[in-house]
């Protein structure tokens, strides 16, 4: 297998599931990334953390309370739907070319 990028549908698939992905973060840009608050969908791991993977995972885990763990978990299913599922990547893709355009 070779690689064709800095991506995985992995973190799509948990989206559409309803469950938060961990993420971390090769300094990779995150689709809609100037509409998503990518950081309140996912655990945020940052590539220079990596060797703390384990500790800021249960961090999460312990600092976040039950009801906010499923509001979470519902937010990106929601999420999943809006901008991530095929009607809905196409239903805003101007807003994500409009957003290409004002970065370059």
């Amino acid at each position: 297998m070779y690689k064709r990028g800095d991506f995985s549908v992995r973190i799509y698939e948990s989206l559409a599931m309803g469950r938060i992905p961990v993420f971390i973060n090769t300094d990779c840009i995150l689709p809609y990334d100037h509409l998503i608050d990518w950081k309140s969908h996912v655990v945020w791991i940052d590539e220079r953390d990596l060797s703390k993977a384990d500790e800021i995972l249960a961090d999460f885990h312990s600092s976040i309370h039950p009801d906010d763990f499923i509001r979470m978990q519902v937010d990106n299913r929601e999420l999943w739907k809006k901008y991530l599922s095929l009607s809905g990547f196409y239903d805003h893709l101007p807003k994500l070319l409009k957003g290409c355009s004002e970065v370059s």
